[in-house]
């Protein structure tokens, strides 16, 4: 479980470069038409996730287990999709 969290960590490190780029044209998701719930969780699922990383930076020594917190703001993003 341990080699799984040490692995994960990164891959969300790297998953924030994209973030740069994308995150400014979520907020276009506001603009024309009123938006719906949906638009509310997304938005707010991917401004947040450098938030989770962060956290997870801080405490992935302590709980192992934290480095999935980044995770619930992509599965956050898939559900409001549903």
């Amino acid at each position: 479980m341990k080699k799984v969290m040490k692995v994960l960590f990164p891959i969300w490190l790297v998953l924030l470069i994209p973030w740069l780029f994308l995150a400014p044209l979520s907020l276009m998701a506001l603009g024309d038409t009123p938006p719906t719930s949906q638009t509310y969780v997304t938005v707010y699922a991917i401004w947040t996730y450098p938030v989770a990383v962060g956290i997870a930076a801080i405490f992935r020594k302590k709980a192992p287990v934290i480095s999935l917190l980044p995770g619930l703001n992509i599965v956050a993003c898939v559900v409001a999709a549903l």
